[in-house]
């Protein structure tokens, strides 16, 4: 298998720490460095007495504070983020809001607002399907015919390891989809969204480089499906959801979304030659990103996935090192492993990360050693990420580093194409 950079980076990057003081189900944990497997068993050693808890500065909070409010400027009516910084003597959280909930209303937004996570959704599904690898009811490389027979095209060449680390090659099928406006009601069938990527030509042959694809979490998905008997929703709240008490996340199929609520929009030509106008997107099917980007949650049920995740919490430490064992880097930078991504910040900092597109929303969680962020924006405008770089590296950099001024071409971001796109709000990615 080969990069884009014609080669695999091959390592293990444990991640960040648990949150201690604030979320007592989750601990600080060692950060194990890229290419160290060997050591991703170990536990850190005793301490005697533990560090003063960390404390995020008022400084600190003020900086974060401006950064988000140029997330609304520049384009979004509402965000709400967190961050938190752990050691082994506690955590901290800042909590921030800025813009609307509702562009009607004037509603301010709540540091509890649900959101849809689109593709943070991924390492949830990663997750399930790696327990089941754990405990033998199927192998990394399975094929997926082995699994799913006739399903998707090439599939006896295509292996579960390929589908979670986006080596694939199947199309991404939201890039054929129709726009969600023309029915937004509508339930879709997974094997439906399977066959949208089949009447695609494959965009490389599996195993030998790395792309994107939504379609392979709709088919870790179907996976799921076949292994347990059970829909994947259903396997991801009784694994995952409820032990992790995360009550703040949900896995919908159908148009409503709990309260609070951060509104959706797109910006939309009433008609050709008028100025955009926003309508109102945050009610549609999810069935739509099946698998891929289905979730609704919260900034702090986010974090506390991912910090729970990347602890240890959710995998035993051989499935761990094997979601984190980096199967291939993209021109962006971005290392993927199956589910979450690597990725080194311009300061150096080096984070596991996953960001998600879906109409009107546009969202990020990243995670250090000793800070765990997520963002969320209700976008209103074709790139909003600019200024949600400025915010991640404002989060994740408190020292400082070599912080450029983001531009729209500085930062990476899922290639996501579709009739969205040109209304002003990316397809899932």
């Amino acid at each position: 298998m080969v990069s884009k950079r014609g080669a695999v980076v091959a390592g293990v990057v444990a991640a960040a720490a648990g949150l201690a003081i604030l979320t007592p189900a989750l601990h600080p944990l060692e950060w194990i460095e890229p290419g160290s497997a060997s050591e991703a068993t170990q536990s850190p050693a005793p301490r005697e007495e533990p560090p003063p808890p960390p404390r995020i500065s008022p400084s600190e909070r003020v900086r974060l504070q401006r950064a988000l409010n140029e997330v609304v400027a520049e384009g979004s009516s509402g965000t709400v983020a967190e961050l938190v910084e752990t050691n082994a003597g506690g955590s901290d959280t800042w909590n921030g809001v800025a813009g609307v909930a509702d562009r009607t209303t004037g509603q301010p937004v709540d540091p509890g607002a649900h959101f849809r996570i689109a593709s943070l959704s991924k390492p949830f599904a990663a997750a399930a399907l790696l327990q089941l690898v754990g405990e033998g009811r199927a192998g990394l490389d399975d094929t997926v015919e082995q699994h799913l027979p006739g399903v998707v095209e090439g599939g006896d060449a295509i292996t579960l390891r390929m589908l979670m680390s986006h080596t694939s090659g199947v199309f991404s099928f939201n890039r054929a989809m129709p726009s969600v406006l023309g029915d937004r009601d509508r339930v879709w069938r997974p094997e439906e969204l399977v066959e949208v990527a089949n009447a695609e030509r494959p965009v490389f042959e599996p195993g030998t480089d790395v792309a994107y694809s939504n379609t392979n979490y709709v088919l870790v998905a179907m996976v799921i499906e076949a292994i347990t008997g059970q829909p994947y929703d259903e396997v991801i709240r009784g694994r995952i959801l409820e032990p992790l008490e995360l009550s703040d996340t949900y896995i919908p199929r159908d148009s409503a979304m709990p309260e609070p609520v951060m509104h959706a929009y797109l910006a939309v030509r009433p008609y050709p030659g008028a100025p955009h106008e926003p309508v109102d997107i945050t009610e549609f099917n999810p069935t739509r990103w099946y698998g891929t980007a289905q979730l609704v949650s919260t900034v702090s049920d986010v974090n506390r996935f991912y910090s729970a995740l990347f602890g240890g919490q959710v995998l035993d430490d051989a499935m761990l090192a094997e979601m984190l064992d980096i199967q291939a880097t993209d021109d962006d930078g971005y290392g993927y492993g199956l589910g979450p991504r690597h990725y080194t910040l311009s300061c150096g900092e080096e984070v596991w990360m996953h960001s998600g597109n879906i109409p009107g929303y546009r969202n990020w969680t990243v995670h250090s050693e000793t800070r765990h962020f997520t963002m969320f924006q209700a976008r209103y405008v074709a790139n909003p990420d600019p200024p949600a770089w400025s915010v991640i590296e404002t989060a994740m950099c408190p020292q400082g580093g070599a912080r450029p001024e983001p531009t729209p071409s500085d930062f990476p971001s899922e290639q996501v194409t579709g009739p969205e796109q040109q209304q002003g709000s990316g397809s899932a990615g």
